[in-house]
């Protein structure tokens, strides 16, 4: 297993960076999720009524010299010394609790940088560009570094309509077969299969501590064509794409589209709410769309032993679970959770385009 047998969970509140002994010592829960569309939330519960010195009895941290709005806080989590940092961002909410017999709590909410795009609306066009060199113009204008991966067409226009500079990189990543998240101050967007670094190793009863999995062929296809017209040529675009699209990630498995195929027969389908103007960006989004609907055909909720290496992202892989559903597992998302009566625990999202044969 990639944990050791046993360590103290110990959380760690980071201000700007510093750990703060303060809140760390008066923390009540913790939850910390990320999700594969990016935008990664924490959740903070601090006991908020104790003794201060000179003072007495008193509420804790309502003078916001620790906690307002905008600062930068962090929390650092599981084995290790220090433990591993599972989340860096700004406050954007805090909500007080009153419990029925007294005392009192304060929930800090926090999101990462992605909370800059998420709030900035826009109607634009961009032109002659890659959705690489849009989202570069986009994390530039939020003052993010941006590590960029993707290969796709250039396009003639492309225009953003009353969405959120978030919800336009999501959607620019998705055209491209990448996903999006930030790490500090860094915007990525990478391809899956660009993802590197072993898997965290799981069994069914040690570290697993429950598993649920579905197999669906409900949304499946056997190919997934893309229509539509080339400007310059004066001509229609139909291109497809089918399951050699995630041959590379089937391994010794046997993919939804192959098996739709064998036990219901072909089963075809189009995307059409897209007009791409060149074969290339025809494509493109096929093979996108068709890897979205493959990478779902399993599709898996786990829980648990508290393990920072879990994150959105990574690969775990599983065991014990029989030949049909033992083997790697892409994460999709994770909520990391502590409290002082159930200790840390992982709880995770995954889903694969294989089963075993």
């Amino acid at each position: 297993m990639d944990n050791p047998s046993s360590y103290v969970s110990a959380p760690q509140i980071l201000l700007s960076g510093q750990k703060d002994s303060d809140l760390s010592d008066n923390v009540v829960s913790i939850l910390v999720e990320e999700s594969i569309d990016g935008l990664f939330r924490c959740e903070i519960v601090l006991n908020n009524f104790g003794m201060i010195p000179n003072v007495g009895m008193d509420y804790l941290f309502f003078d916001r010299s620790k906690l307002n709005f905008g600062k930068e806080i962090g929390l650092r989590l599981g084995p290790g010394t220090p433990p591993v940092q599972l989340f860096s961002g700004r406050i954007t909410a805090l909500e007080a609790e009153y419990p029925a017999g007294g005392g009192s709590r304060i929930v800090v909410l926090a999101e990462d940088r992605l909370q800059d795009l998420r709030m900035t609306r826009r109607t634009r066009n961009f032109e002659d560009v890659s959705d690489a060199d849009i989202i570069q113009q986009i994390a530039g204008e939020h003052g993010l570094e941006a590590d960029v991966n993707a290969t796709g067409p250039q396009h003639k226009c492309i225009t953003q309509v009353n969405q959120s500079d978030l919800a336009f990189v999501r959607e620019r990543a998705r055209a491209v077969n990448a996903e999006v998240w930030v790490n500090e101050k860094k915007l990525q967007v990478k391809p899956r299969t660009s993802q590197t670094g072993s898997p965290v190793e799981l069994a069914y009863g040690a570290g697993l501590f429950a598993f649920q999995v579905r197999a669906d062929l409900a949304h499946q296809c056997t190919e997934l064509s893309v229509s539509g017209w080339d400007v310059a040529n004066k001509d229609t675009i139909q291109e497809t794409a089918d399951s050699s699209a995630v041959s590379g990630e089937l391994g010794f498995g046997q993919d939804g589209g192959s098996i739709l195929k064998t036990a219901l027969g072909e089963r075809k389908a189009s995307v059409v709410h897209t007009v791409p103007l060149t074969s290339t960006e025809a494509q493109s989004i096929a093979k996108a769309r068709y890897r979205e609907r493959a990478r779902r055909f399993v599709t898996g909720s786990a829980e648990a032993e508290g393990n920072p290496k879990i994150r959105v992202g990574t690969t775990v892989q599983l065991a014990e679970l029989g030949d049909m559903f033992n083997g790697k597992y892409y994460v999709t998302r994770t909520v990391h959770l502590f409290d002082v009566a159930s200790g840390y625990r992982t709880e995770f999202d995954v889903e694969s385009p294989r089963i075993g044969r």
